[in-house]
């Protein structure tokens, strides 16, 4: 086997998905949602080798010589968002929580379908998004003194009878999260009753949400999380147990090679609030932009979670890394090791012999991953 392949990303259609970025990317018709692109060995997603037409898992599993690693353990999944609306609140298990979760419910694996299942894997989950395009989410708890401050402006006749004598963020959150239907839905119209007396944009993202997600306790995420804002270049780092959701934007995420999810709202799919609470981090944390390191081989983001991103534009580069390599062309025409070409949305994975690689991205853009 060549130790240089080229691959071909599967595309996922969720519904949050815009219909033009990754359709242009990949020259592909702009028939609906195209939400995600994913870049790895996955087999919820898996690439396909282009010249075999094999699923990279496949590939990985019969032949783990080539990275070191078959499907199931292969260390990151690489992926591009094309964010048109919101995806649903939701966090991420550290490996303690992955491992005791999945080992729990393997009698529900043999019952449920897989849309009911919390853990789809016993991996941790942590995972940084770069911008494209600029780029809107939400991510950590604000300071408890904050939500409480808002609330009260804005639903006063909740705060007063629901939440005033309420003294923690888990507990806040979980008395909203457990209203019942007609409390919530009376909330929900004060909320947008009085929204304009909100930060400009806090009030967005609420009348966004309350249009499309009207009785479901998330609209109130606004108040409760972090709004961000990265402009194109800037990434930001999500650690396991972390409640976040990505608003609208385009940008290339890397994570664990994980799908487990915990969601908390803002979405038809299941919610298991108790092993959500269980979970999440319900304390203060305030997301900040990655600051990347920078040297001959390019613009590294190194992530406390076992991967790297590292970017490669208008210039000539090598770097040196054990293990498996997945690139991304984005922009241009790349030349790897002076044999392989990558132009725009073309994607390939170098094996483990592959102890160099030089990228010539003079006229590109190149994003590559690593594991730590």
């Amino acid at each position: 086997m060549n130790q240089i392949i080229k691959i071909v990303p599967a595309v996922k259609d969720y519904a949050w998905g815009n219909d033009t970025f990754i359709a242009d990317l990949l020259s592909l018709e702009k028939n609906g949602p195209k939400a995600e692109m994913w870049i790895g060995a996955n087999r919820q997603g898996s690439a396909v080798v282009s010249d075999t037409k094999e699923r990279l898992c496949d590939v990985l599993d019969s032949d783990p010589s080539f990275c070191g690693y078959s499907s199931v353990d292969f260390p990151f999944l690489l992926k591009v968002l094309a964010i048109a609306q919101s995806l649903s609140i939701q966090c991420h298990p550290d490996p303690e929580q992955a491992k005791r979760g999945f080992e729990a419910e393997a009698e529900k694996r043999k019952k449920l379908d897989r849309s009911l299942w919390n853990y789809q894997d016993s991996s941790q989950k942590a995972e940084m998004l770069y911008a494209l395009t600029p780029v809107t989410a939400m991510c950590g708890f604000r300071p408890f003194e904050q939500m409480k401050d808002m609330l009260k402006t804005a639903v006063p006749n909740l705060f007063d009878e629901h939440l005033s004598e309420i003294g923690s963020i888990s507990e806040l959150f979980d008395a909203i999260y457990r209203l019942d239907s007609d409390t919530l839905s009376y909330a929900e119209a004060e909320l947008l009753k009085n929204k304009e007396s909100l930060p400009s944009d806090v009030k967005t993202l609420i009348t966004e949400l309350g249009d499309r997600y009207f009785g479901d306790p998330g609209v109130f995420s606004p108040l409760l999380l972090n709004i961000i804002h990265l402009e194109v270049g800037q990434a930001v780092y999500l650690k396991p147990r972390v409640l976040h959701a990505y608003i609208y934007g385009n940008g290339v995420e890397l994570m664990n090679n994980s799908d487990n999810v915990l969601r908390a709202g803002l979405t038809p799919k299941h919610v298991d609030l108790d092993e959500l609470e269980k979970v999440m981090n319900a304390q203060t944390y305030i997301p900040k932009p990655m600051v990347p390191s920078v040297d001959k081989g390019g613009k590294h983001f190194v992530c406390e979670g076992g991967f790297t991103l590292t970017v490669m534009e208008s210039g000539k580069f090598e770097n040196t890394f054990k293990g498996p390599k997945v690139l991304l062309c984005t922009d241009g025409e790349a030349k790897i090791n002076e044999s392989l070409v990558l132009k725009r949305g073309e994607c390939c994975i170098a094996g483990s012999s592959v102890d160099s690689l030089n990228v010539d991205s003079i006229k590109a853009t190149v994003f590559m991953a690593t594991s730590n």
